[in-house]
């Protein structure tokens, strides 16, 4: 089981590799996430999604 988790895990941050970077730099510039009203993703910004049944990508959260 905790093999499962860590393939998961490595591949995920594999994939996501320019979301963490960014993410880690606007934290340490003292940004914290903040839950925001779904909107549709802007394709070019790095960020975490739902993606609903329908296809459509949201973003709940953002670093401010």
């Amino acid at each position: 089981m905790v093999l499962a988790i860590a393939v998961v895990t490595a591949l995920w941050s594999a994939d996501n590799a320019q979301f963490i970077k960014t993410m880690n730099e606007q934290i340490a510039e003292g940004l914290r996430w903040n839950q925001i009203e779904c909107r549709d993703r802007n394709p070019e910004l790095p960020a975490i999604v739902i993606t609903t049944p329908t296809g459509r990508e949201l973003v709940c959260n953002k670093l401010k």
